[in-house]
Formats: structure tokens, sequence, C-alpha cells
């Protein structure tokens, strides 16, 4: 159980996590809107789906932050501290 590689590297685990999310799910957005009929998200026709949009991008960031988070806490109780 290694437990200060979680608090180490804790915050640089969850920005990874989180813009790695704002990247994927932007360039999602991006891609989804060229399309004729979107797959993931709703055309952006006004301020609302706008918004609405925008919304899902940072709450789907911040659970890829969590999901990160998670990862790094199984890789501490898994690996050993070496002294």
């Amino acid at each position: 159980m290694n437990i200060t590689l979680f608090k180490d590297n804790w915050i640089k685990y969850y920005k990874r996590g989180f813009l790695t999310g704002v990247i994927v799910l932007s360039f999602l957005c991006f891609i989804d809107q060229t399309l004729q009929t979107p797959f993931f998200f709703n055309k952006i026709d006004s301020l609302g789906t706008f918004l609405f949009t925008l919304s899902f991008i940072l709450f789907g960031s911040v659970f890829c932050g969590i999901i990160s988070l998670i990862i790094l806490a199984i890789m501490s109780f898994a690996t050993i501290l070496k002294k």
C-alpha cells in the first residue's frame, strides 16, 4: 500500500483527467455539430442549447477527473512502498 503515491500525485492526475475530458468532449461536440444528424449532442441553435452542451462538457470532464483519481487510488493500493 503506497499512500504517498496518492498524496503526492492526486492533483496532477485530476488535472490530466479533467483536461483530457475537456479536449475529447469538445472534439466530439465539434465533429457532432458538423454532421446533419448529431449522435452525442443536440444541434446548437440557441443560447439554452449552448449552455446545456457546455455544462455537459464540463460535468463530463469533472467525471473524467474523478475516474482518474479512482485509478490512482487503485494504483496506490496495489503498489508497495519501497524504503
